[in-house]
This record gives structure tokens, C-alpha cells and sequence, in this order.
């Protein structure tokens, strides 16, 4: 960061800088070049926080500014501050989670927390269209409420970031896909009742956890996929942002690194259609 700071008379110059004369009374065209030369756009960024396991079993941490992107929000904006999972030692907030630690999984075992990355969600400020502001960029977190699906399920409101999914197991899923279990979008049960789209009026700070074994964390009664990129995701993203998005994950060599999926993922269309239909 830099401060303004003020120059001292010993630090002006010896010499009396020459201005360029200025002639009154006339007024000079601008350049038509440059009155026709349209503005142009700055790409939104994101400050991204975030803290790995090193080889050596110590933990590491570090700052980026990174692009404003669905793939680069996606890691970091899964849970909400506040939220509690369940470690070996007992129940822990999402923000308390360091790199090491082994949290319990949908399938009943400890898995453990290799990286941890985070953001603040501004809440929208309503700047306009063209605003290069990232507070004023569309928000729309996903709030679910106590018990949205069925008892202790979760056992209090639960905030979601923006495509954060959880794990469904459902006997509408084994009938309409013949799939034990899916990852879909939380976003797909929105209903303005039990599972609501919801503004923050406050800085919000989302959490995301990649485990050594992708899996289902168990969050507050409800199981919710640890992050990972999605297969194949290497061979989709340009090669020029995959070298700015896997140096987000220092505690891998590539993507190649998260493994294989637990469970495959469901679009919220094909969810909103299977839920549909019966």
C-alpha cells in the first residue's frame, strides 16, 4: 500500500522548471481521435484470501487480486460466516478452519482440510449499468431455513454463496436419474419460503474447503460438496487463466491434484425439471 507523503523544499529541483506557454482567448479543438476513441471497460477483480497445507504439514497463506469470474468466485463462496461443521475435536465454525484439520463427511469418516480460501460479498449498491464498481455487482446469496428439508435439516438458517451446492438424496433423484446421490445447486430449491434468494445489507464473508478426497461436508444436518473444479474443468478454461487459477492452489501441482468427484453434479434446470415432475 502507498501513502501520500510530502516533498520537502530540499527535494524540488535547483532548476526553475519551464512551463508551456498558454495563449488566451483562443479555444483549441480536442484531437478527433481522441473524442471518437471509446472508453474502455476495466475488468472487475476480487481481492481472494486464502491458506494451504504445505508439504512439510505447515500451513502457508496468501493474497491475490484475481478476476471477478464464476470460475474464480465459485472457490471461494461456498459457506457463510458463522457456519458450524463438525471436526474431530468437536463442532467448529467455517471461519475457525485452518488447513489440517479432519472434518467429518456425508459417508461418516474425517477427511482433512488441505486449502481454505475466502471473500467478502459486498452487498450491491446499485451503481448503474457499465459500473466497474465490484460492490455493485449483482448479488444473491441462498438462505435456508431451519429445517427446509425435514427435522434438524439444517438445524438453524444456513447461508449459502451464490453457486454453492449441496449434496441431494432423494428417492426422486434414484427414479428420475438412477443416481444414489448428486450434487446440485442450492439455488435450484429456491421457493421464497423455506429456501430464500437473499441480499446482505452488511459485508459478508463466504468460505470454501477443498479436502484431500472430495466428499460431502456434514454442515448443521445438511451435507454440503467441498470444492472442486469439476472434471475436465483443465481442458475448458483458456490456458492463459488456468496458469492465474491454479496458482490459487499452491498445495497442488495442478487440477489434476483434486482427484476424482464424489458424486456427479445435476444443472438447476435439470433438477427443477426432475423436482417437477413428480
Amino acid at each position: 500500500m502507498s501513502y501520500p507523503r510530502r516533498v520537502s523544499q530540499d527535494a524540488l529541483p535547483a532548476t526553475p522548471v519551464r512551463l508551456p506557454r498558454i495563449r488566451t482567448g483562443t479555444t483549441s479543438p480536442a484531437p478527433a481521435a481522441a473524442v471518437a476513441r471509446p472508453l474502455r471497460a476495466m475488468p472487475l477483480t476480487r481481492r481472494y484470501e486464502s491458506m494451504w497445507l504445505t508439504p512439510e504439514g505447515e500451513i502457508d497463506s496468501s493474497t491475490r487480486i484475481a478476476p471477478a469470474t464464476p470460475l474464480f468466485e465459485e472457490a471461494f463462496s461456498g459457506l457463510a460466516r458463522g457456519s458450524v461443521l463438525t471436526a474431530e475435536t468437536g463442532p467448529v465454525a467455517i471461519e475457525d478452519v485452518v488447513p489440517g484439520m479432519r472434518l467429518l463427511t456425508a459417508e461418516g469418516v474425517f477427511e482433512q482440510v488441505t486449502w481454505v480460501g475466502s471473500l467478502v460479498q459486498y452487498p450491491a449498491t446499485g451503481g448503474g449499468p457499465g459500473s466497474q464498481d465490484i460492490s455493485e455487482a449483482p448479488v444473491g446469496l441462498t438462505r435456508i431455513t431451519a429445517e427446509a428439508f425435514g427435522a434438524g435439516r439444517p438445524m438453524a438458517d444456513l447461508v449459502l454463496g451464490p453457486r454453492a451446492r449441496i449434496c441431494l438424496r432423494d428417492a426422486r433423484l434414484k427414479r428420475a436419474t438412477g443416481l444414489d446421490a448428486a450434487f446440485v445447486p442450492a439455488r435450484a430449491f429456491i421457493d421464497g419460503v423455506s429456501v430464500i434468494e437473499v441480499s446482505p445489507v452488511a459485508p459478508v464473508t463466504l468460505y470454501h474447503l477443498v479436502l484431500k478426497r472430495q466428499s460431502a461436508l456434514k454442515v448443521m444436518g445438511l451435507e454440503f460438496e467441498s470444492y472442486h473444479p469439476g472434471d475436465g474443468a483443465a481442458e475448458m478454461i483458456d490456458p492463459r487463466m488456468l496458469l492465474l487459477f491454479e496458482a490459487l492452489f499452491p498445495q497442488m501441482v495442478s487440477l489434476a491434484g483434486f482427484g476424482r468427484m464424489r458424486h456427479p453434479r445435476l444443472t438447476r434446470f435439470e433438477v427443477e425439471d426432475m423436482l417437477g415432475a413428480f
